[in-house]
C-alpha cells in the first residue's frame, strides 16, 4: 500500500435513510424542514436522522434543494460585466461591499454568478432555456451590459430579483435600489450657478441607460428653473477624449466657464483641453462631472457627484430578503438614495 486513501464517496440521503433505519422521504422532510406536512415525523424519528447526518458528515445538495421546493439561504449576485481585475471592478466595488454586508446581516450565503456563455463569449442568464441564477433563492443584478429581453423573461418567470440601479423593462415591473441622479446632476448646477457661472455647457455622450436619463431630466430641470440667470448647453461629444480635445476650444471661445462631463474619464480630457490651449482648471475653465466613475487613475481631483454604491449595494439586498419574506407580494419594491458630492480642485467662481 501507498498509504493514500481513496476519495471518500460524498454522503446521500439514501445513506442517511439506510443509517437512521427510516425512509428517504422521512430524511427529504427532515433536511427541508417540512416534517409537519405531507410526511410526518416525529420529534424522536427527526432526531434520529439528525444523528445519522452528523455521524456521516451528509450535507444537502443546494441545487436538489431547490428543485424540490426548498430554500438555499443563498442570495446571488449577477453581472453581464466582468468585474475583475480591480480596475475594472472599482467603481462596482462599493456595491459589492453593501451587499456582502447585507447577506451576512441575513445570516445567508453570497453566490457569485459570471453567468453561462452564449456564442463563445457573451454572458447570459439562462443556458439551454433554464435559468441558471435558480441555485440560488434570489438575485442581485449588477451592471449596465446587459440583455434587456433576457431580464424581462426572468422577471415574467417571478424569479426574485433586485436590480442595483433603476430599470425599466417592457412588460414587466422591476424592483430596484436607485441613485437620485436627477436630483443630485439638478443640485450640482445650482452649485455651479451660484459660484456665479452663467454659461454652462454639458457633454453628453448620448446612452440611453436609466441612469443617464435620470441626469438628462436633472440637468432640463436646474436650465428651466434657473433659465433667468443661466445660459446652459447640452452639447453632443462622442465618449473619447479626441472628440473632447476637439470640442473644448469652441466652448471656450464661445464665452463658457464651466463644463460638465458625464464621467470623471470625459472631465479629465477636458481639463487636459484646457491646458492645451494655455488655460487653467478652474483659473479659466471649471470642470464637473455627474459620476466619479474612470478607468484609469486621473490626473485631476474633479468635482463630481458621487454615487452611493455601498448603501444601494445593501439596500437591494434587503429589498430582496422583503420579496423571499413575501412571495404572495408581487409588486416592485424600490427605493432611491440621495448622491453625495465630492469637492475636488476643478471648480471655482469664474473670473470678473
Amino acid at each position: 500500500m501507498n498509504g493514500t486513501e481513496p476519495p471518500r464517496k460524498r454522503p446521500t440521503q439514501a445513506d442517511v435513510a439506510r443509517l437512521a433505519k427510516v425512509s428517504p422521504a422521512v430524511v427529504s422532510a427532515v433536511v427541508n424542514g417540512r416534517t409537519g406536512g405531507g410526511v410526518r415525523v416525529g420529534d424522536r424519528t427527526a432526531a434520529r436522522v439528525e444523528q445519522a447526518i452528523r455521524q456521516l458528515g451528509y450535507a444537502p445538495n443546494v441545487a436538489a434543494r431547490n428543485l424540490a421546493g426548498g430554500r438555499s439561504d443563498i442570495i446571488g449576485v449577477f453581472t453581464y460585466e466582468a468585474l475583475f481585475p480591480m480596475d475594472a471592478m472599482s467603481f462596482y466595488h462599493p456595491f459589492l461591499m453593501g451587499v456582502e454586508e447585507a447577506v451576512e446581516e441575513l445570516d445567508c450565503h453570497l453566490l457569485l454568478f459570471t453567468g453561462s456563455h452564449v456564442d463563445g463569449r457573451r454572458r447570459a442568464i439562462y443556458k439551454n432555456g433554464i435559468n441558471t441564477l435558480q441555485h440560488a433563492d434570489g438575485a442581485v443584478i449588477v451592471g449596465q451590459a446587459e440583455n434587456r429581453e433576457e431580464l424581462t423573461a426572468l422577471l415574467r418567470e417571478g424569479f426574485p430579483a433586485v436590480f442595483i440601479g433603476r430599470r425599466e423593462l417592457p412588460g414587466a415591473e422591476a424592483s430596484y435600489a436607485a441613485a437620485d441622479y436627477s436630483g443630485a446632476t439638478r443640485g450640482l448646477v445650482e452649485r455651479i450657478s451660484g459660484l456665479g457661472h452663467r454659461r454652462i455647457a454639458r457633454l453628453h455622450g448620448g446612452s440611453a441607460h436609466e441612469s443617464i436619463v435620470d441626469r438628462d431630466a436633472g440637468f432640463a430641470a436646474a436650465r428651466e428653473q434657473l433659465a433667468e440667470r443661466l445660459d446652459a448647453a447640452d452639447v453632443f461629444v462622442t465618449p473619447n477624449a479626441a472628440a473632447v480635445t476637439e470640442l473644448v476650444p469652441r466652448l471656450v471661445e464661445q464665452g463658457y466657464t464651466c463644463l460638465i462631463a458625464d464621467d470623471c474619464d470625459r472631465a479629465a480630457d477636458a481639463c487636459a483641453a484646457v491646458e492645451q490651449l494655455g488655460l487653467s482648471v478652474p483659473g479659466d475653465l471649471s470642470v464637473a462631472a455627474l459620476s466619479e466613475f474612470s478607468l484609469a487613475p486621473t490626473a485631476r481631483d474633479v468635482n463630481t457627484v458621487v454615487t452611493p454604491g455601498r448603501e444601494m449595494g445593501a439596500a437591494a439586498v434587503r429589498l430582496l430578503a422583503d420579496l423571499l419574506k413575501n412571495p404572495s407580494d408581487r409588486s416592485p419594491r424600490r427605493t432611491v438614495l440621495d448622491c453625495g458630492l465630492h469637492d475636488g480642485d476643478t471648480l471655482a467662481a469664474p473670473r470678473g
